[in-house]
């Protein structure tokens, strides 16, 4: 990653401007012969203070901490969980498609063939809702209400975990979906 040269001279200037500051102080406590504690809390007081734009962290290094890697743990399920993580994902995907199947079983839908995109949303509490359905205006909307209903009665999920950061995330994928008629 490139530094940017006025990035540099902002460092530079913060750092030099903090270490002025603190010989200052340093200058002051000498010179007035300031007790010993007191001495420290002016000092801590001063680094505490001073001006910190040098610690910032640049929006490019956020974005590539925030993306999603190999080593980051996807959202699972209980049974899933002591597979290897391409298994995980199967069995993952495969347990969704049996809840909405069991929750979709009776319901009646018009004739359509198409097949579909539900974006699926997992936040970080592990609760399934829509976030999008693809193509759209194909379903009418009573039938649109009855996939999300499947979609929100299915089981809690263990949410993804960023792993560089340790943290539950919420987490968006596509699941693709065909409403069979037998």
């Amino acid at each position: 990653m490139a530094i940017k040269q006025t990035e540099i001279r902002n460092i530079s200037i913060g750092q030099s401007y903090k270490k002025i500051v603190i010989l200052v102080v340093l200058n002051l406590i000498k010179n007035y012969n300031i007790k010993f504690y007191s001495k420290w809390l002016l000092l801590v007081i001063t680094l505490v203070s001073c001006d910190s734009n040098f610690l910032k962290v640049p929006e490019s290094e956020i974005e590539s901490a925030s993306s999603w890697t190999i080593n980051d743990q996807p959202p699972s399920f209980p049974e899933c969980e002591n597979l290897i993580i391409d298994d995980q994902l199967i069995c993952f995907r495969n347990k969704i498609e049996i809840e909405m199947n069991n929750f979709l079983d009776k319901k009646v839908f018009p004739l359509d063939t198409t097949e579909y995109t539900l974006t699926l949303k997992i936040d970080i509490n592990g609760n399934f809702s829509l976030d999008k359905l693809l193509p759209q205006n194909k379903l009418d909307q009573k039938s649109v209400l009855i996939i999300q209903q499947a979609i929100e009665q299915l089981p809690k999920a263990l949410p993804a975990i960023k792993t560089n950061v340790g943290e539950f995330v919420e987490v968006k994928f596509n699941l693709p979906f065909k409403l069979n008629y037998e």
